[in-house]
């Protein structure tokens, strides 16, 4: 079991790595292949220095040649990653297509968490690729069309009507299509859920900002990544949540 999980951390914290080096690619529209390189000086990095966590820590989060600071943000998804597929793992504790599917779908919802947060902005060259991905995976994984089919249109028009009601001032486009691209990856039942939760999460979160003076009244917040935290809660738990809220 430990030889398991030492090895899913390692695989997280390696896809980790690649994750923040693709939201950097995607933003600066930088072609995906090629050697990793400083954001600031732009040299090539040692393969010393592509060590996940520890090279970070090394070199104190700094570039090795300029002594820029590196974003946290690296090593934080690289943990982050890391600790979420040895979850996923601890929820099948063995080698199937739900695990892998489940590790896919991880991989998105990081993604999605930090590209929103930081940049307000959900991409489709992201979207429609894992939405087909998604549904095809499910359908072979025993989800009926109609399920999907479903949970695509609960998703999506939850946040198409929030978006024709305000006139697009309190949700965007990107929530309409992320809302479809996880009733897509969830089904009907799930993203009922999520978007439950995403909701609490948002409002518990806005409180403490405007309590701390963080935020204003009409100020942004990032949906997208409140939908990416509470599908991350439900893929992991949420059939637990589910028989929990039918039992009260």
């Amino acid at each position: 079991m430990i030889v398991n999980l030492a090895f899913f951390f390692l695989l997280g914290i390696i896809f980790g790595s690649f994750l923040n080096s693709l939201i950097y690619r995607l933003h600066e529209k930088l072609p995906l292949g090629g050697r990793s390189f400083c954001v600031f000086c732009k040299k090539q990095l040692l393969k010393r220095d592509l060590i996940p966590l520890l090279s970070f820590l090394y070199l104190k989060a700094k570039c090795r040649f300029c002594r820029e600071k590196i974003s946290w943000q690296y090593f934080w998804v690289e943990l982050i990653a890391g600790i979420l597929f040895i979850l996923v793992f601890l929820k099948y504790e063995n080698l199937n297509l739900f695990l892998a599917r489940d590790l896919f779908f991880i991989l998105v919802l990081i993604f999605i968490f930090i590209y929103d947060l930081r940049f307000k902005l959900v991409l489709d060259q992201l979207v429609f690729p894992v939405l087909i991905i998604a549904t095809l995976l499910n359908f072979i994984l025993g989800f009926t069309w109609l399920d999907l089919l479903t949970g695509i249109l609960i998703g999506g028009g939850f946040f198409a009507l929030q978006y024709l009601s305000s006139k697009g001032r309190s949700i965007g486009l990107g929530d309409i299509k992320l809302g479809i691209l996880l009733g897509g990856m969830f089904g009907w039942q799930m993203i009922i859920l999520i978007i439950l939760l995403a909701y609490l999460i948002g409002g518990i979160i806005a409180i403490i900002l405007l309590i701390n003076k963080k935020k204003n009244w009409g100020d942004f917040l990032p949906m997208g990544s409140f939908l990416a935290i509470s599908a991350i809660i439900v893929l992991l738990y949420g059939e637990l949540i589910w028989q929990f809220i039918y039992n009260l």
